[in-house]
């Protein structure tokens, strides 16, 4: 070195060295910040109260947790906004606000794994060749509630992995926060807010290994909606939400992640309606709940589920213990002979009821009003070789003036069940009841007291051969 100074050389080396040492510090500031932002976000919001609005998350497959390293290796698939260590702060959290909001404990040990957008969609098609849920599909088809399709859809698990943020996977309690590139959202942080009261409720109420009180479709379908109407309203006091559009969006967010998908059924009103029903119906059940004793009557529910989605559909009358009313069924077996099957014995209850007559008939208000009154049914699904069917449907109501009710708008969605559609005509044999038929089948149905009994058929012979012995 000259007595005059740096070189040019050097002078060159050190500014060098000096814009890099400002980079470096410029990026741990960024970290810093953004982390500060994250805690930030999950510092406590300030919960108010929901008003009654007016109107078991099925476990994906074991995921391995992956621990927080203090050097993580990140990977293009895998870049979040935190280094993992830090997300898995940021949850451990939060998880504790929301158990706050929730008013349970919190959950103290909550793995964090990280799986990317592609893995989720894995995990969700290795769930869907055990589960198979398109099925369901099959018999929704035979009460009309979808139309026939052949085949059947396999679930769109791209489209429903591309809606997933977080998610909690019951096998080991844990969150998944699924890798992505693209910045926080509000709806990324009510993602994570549902997930996390979902742990929550799992470990205070065991809500994965819950039983419904019966074993039929309409029991299940009651259950699913305390559980996850609990999340949601969980996560709408978090989040403030009080509007019922804000409801409604959060239940959409939610069930485009959590619901299988079929790309045919996109837009279909009736299957929305049902896919929708544990998180919009559920939250009312939930809120009405709250508003009689707040978290603690919430919390005695579980020990006490509601047996129907009637009671879920009008609280007050699983608040005043209106049972379900157990429907006696005729066996089919010996009167339709070799060759048939019973494939299905079931109770739909009043939900399946509204959304089979909403199908056919364009007043949604009268399909709601005719399903109001419920208060049992049992129906059976026969099948022969030929995949000819007969439906058996046996539905109760609370008295004689509903039950007539029904049957009147039964007997105007009756001849469109059918395409083409069905004629009626007197009913053979002086039988008591009404009578459709057609190219498409035959259809009878019959009310005594306060009971309406419903039989569809391939063909006229058929459904008159089950009339008459009718009790």
């Amino acid at each position: 070195m000259s007595r005059r100074g740096f070189t040019r050389g050097q002078k060159a080396v050190l500014l060098m060295m000096a814009l890099a040492v400002v980079g470096v510090f410029g990026m741990l500031g960024y970290a810093v910040r953004t982390t500060i932002q994250w805690m930030n976000a999950t510092a406590s919001p300030s919960p108010v109260a929901v008003s009654p609005l007016t109107t078991p998350v099925s476990p994906l497959p074991t995921a391995t947790p992956i621990p927080p390293s203090p050097t993580p290796s990140p990977t293009p698939t895998r870049v979040v906004p935190l280094s993992q260590i830090q997300s898995a702060r940021a949850v451990h959290e939060m998880s504790r606000i929301v158990a706050g909001v929730r008013q349970l404990p919190p959950v103290e040990q909550i793995p964090v794994t990280f799986p990317t957008e592609q893995e989720i969609a894995i995990l969700l098609l290795q769930r869907y060749q055990q589960e198979r849920p398109q099925e369901e599909l099959r018999f929704y088809a035979t009460l009309g509630l979808i139309p026939l399709l052949d085949p059947l859809p396999l679930p769109d698990v791209g489209a429903q992995a591309g809606h997933a943020s977080s998610l909690y996977l019951p096998a080991g309690r844990q969150i998944m926060l699924v890798a992505r590139r693209e910045p926080a959202t509000p709806d990324v942080e009510r993602a994570l807010v549902y997930a996390l009261a979902h742990a929550t409720l799992d470990r205070s109420f065991d809500t994965e290994n819950l039983s419904p009180c019966q074993q039929t479709t309409d029991a299940a379908l009651a259950l699913r909606a305390v559980v996850e109407g609990d999340a949601m309203l969980t996560t709408a006091r978090y989040a403030s939400l009080t509007e019922d559009a804000e409801i409604e969006a959060l239940a959409h967010l939610v069930a485009d992640a959590l619901e299988a998908s079929y790309a045919p059924l996109q837009g279909d009103a009736v299957m929305e309606r049902l896919r929708l029903f544990p998180y919009l119906d559920g939250m009312r059940w939930v809120a009405a709940l709250y508003d009689q004793g707040e978290w603690s009557a919430v919390n005695r529910a579980y020990g006490r589920l509601p047996c129907s989605t009637e009671q879920v559909l009008h609280p007050g009358r699983y608040l005043d213990e209106e049972p379900v009313e157990v429907v006696s069924l005729l066996d089919l077996g010996p009167l339709l002979g070799r060759g048939w099957s019973r494939v299905r014995q079931d109770t739909l209850g009043e939900l399946l009821l509204a959304l089979h007559l909403r199908a056919h008939l364009d007043d949604e208000q009268m399909a709601w009003q005719a399903a109001d009154g419920w208060a049992g049914d049992s129906l059976a699904l026969w099948e022969n070789g030929s995949g000819q069917q007969v439906i058996l449907w046996r539905i109760a109501w609370d008295n004689r003036d509903e039950a007539e009710a029904f049957a009147r708008v039964y007997g105007l969605m009756a001849p469109h069940f059918r395409t083409p559609p069905l004629l009626e005509s007197k009913a053979p044999f002086d039988l008591p009841g009404r009578f459709w038929s057609g190219p498409a089948g035959a259809g009878y149905l019959v009310r005594a007291g306060r009971t309406v009994t419903v039989v569809w058929g391939p063909d006229a012979e058929t459904v008159t051969t089950i009339a008459q012995v009718l009790p």
